[in-house]
Parts: C-alpha cells; structure tokens; sequence
C-alpha cells in the first residue's frame, strides 16, 4: 500500500485507455503497459500491513491499473484483498470501468 492508503495488485492495464496517467514516464513501467505485471506477494503484503496498522482507513484501488483486468478472473486477487479488508475492518474505495465487480459484491 502506499502512504496514501493506495492498492495496486497489477501493473498495467488491458485497457489502452490513452489518456491515462498511469502510462506517464515517472511511474517506471519500463515494458509495453498492456503486457501485465502480476505482483505475486500483494495478498501476503497487504494482510501483514492491515494486521499492523493502528487506524481504520479508506483503501483505494483502482486509479493505476483497473483492479478486474481479465487476469483477474484467474487469479482473483481483488476478491482476495477485498476480503482482507473486510475482515479487517477497513474501507475502500474502487474505480473500474468492468461489470467483473458484480462478482465481488458480496464484499
């Protein structure tokens, strides 16, 4: 998560939405945007730092990289971070243009 209490589990997007910031050079995407990088250890990483932090808060998702890219139905890791943060007691907030979020309404 960043200082800001901000949740990328991917890096890139299948969008190609072209006005985009997300494809700005100072975010140090150094291969084509729509070829996505997964980050393996997000779920581990985000369980350790909810467990440890003292405040509630609102985690946002969505604003790099749309958290229902079609990988995401393989992999599921919005469902499982959505999941933490509601076990957790935390809030969120989440931008996607995909109707995949109807699966995770439950959450």
């Amino acid at each position: 998560m960043s200082a800001n209490n901000g949740m990328n589990l991917y890096r890139g997007c299948s969008h190609g939405c072209i006005y985009c910031d997300s494809r700005s050079r100072c975010y140090h995407i150094d291969h084509a945007f729509e070829d996505i990088e997964v980050k393996e250890n997000a779920i581990e990483l985000l369980s350790e730092t909810l467990r440890r932090k003292r405040k509630k808060c609102m985690i946002g998702t969505g604003s790099m990289t749309d958290p229902y890219i079609p990988l995401e139905l393989e992999l599921e890791h919005t469902r499982k971070a959505l999941s933490l943060i509601e076990q957790y007691g935390f809030g969120c907030t989440l931008i996607t243009k995909s109707n995949r979020v109807l699966r995770d309404l439950d959450l």
